[in-house]
């Protein structure tokens, strides 16, 4: 059996009277008794609880009581439900004071104290997510470290492939200059070996 085929009881003794009002929204200042086996609260009219809001769902989220205490269930809805900024997945018992949003409306759950219903707080947004934090100053400087090491390297090959790149063309262009430099570096060779022969001989 599911939840909505479990219909709670009718209001009698041990069960106290209770009423959700409105708090902020298009109906902010209206309030609504839960007197019957359950409370509808939604846009479809003929609700126990309609609701003027274009962002609540045509039967958004119900009120019953059960196993001693009041519950909210939501139905399915587009938006959800939210009991003291934080979005129901299930069923939930109410307390007094409870903030309930539904769409753009905040209503809040009151329980009346020997026939007189206490001062309801204001409603309570959800709290805004934490600042991130930032990244440790040394983190960075390191980052940035390498970053300019990795861009010096960069320079240094594209200069080294620039020098290549010249020195090829000029030995295509101009291949009796590589004779030269060969015959050059050879005869180099040559002198560096006779001296070393003769710094042998002594």
């Amino acid at each position: 059996m599911t939840m909505y085929d479990d219909e709670p009881t009718m209001m009698g003794s041990g069960r106290p009277s209770a009423m959700l009002v409105i708090r902020q929204g298009p109906q902010a200042g209206m309030s609504f008794p839960l007197t019957g086996q359950q409370s509808v609260i939604g846009r479809e009219e003929g609700l126990e609880i309609v609701l003027q809001d274009p962002e609540s769902s045509r039967r958004h989220s119900r009120v019953y009581w059960q196993a001693g205490r009041y519950v909210i269930e939501d139905m399915g809805s587009t938006n959800g439900t939210f009991v003291n900024g934080i979005q129901i997945t299930g069923p939930q018992f109410l307390n007094a004071g409870d903030s309930i949003g539904v769409g753009q409306t905040a209503l809040v759950f009151q329980v009346s104290s020997g026939g007189q219903f206490g001062a309801a707080p204001q409603y309570q947004a959800a709290p805004p997510p934490a600042t991130p934090v930032s990244a440790p100053v040394s983190a960075g400087n390191e980052n940035k470290w390498t970053q300019y090491a990795l861009y010096g390297c960069g320079c240094l090959l594209l200069v080294t492939i620039c020098v290549l790149l010249a020195i090829a063309f000029l030995i295509i262009l101009y291949p009796e200059t590589l004779d030269g430099l060969t015959q050059t570096g050879f005869n180099t060779l040559i002198l560096v070996q006779a001296q070393l022969n003769l710094g042998t001989y002594l």
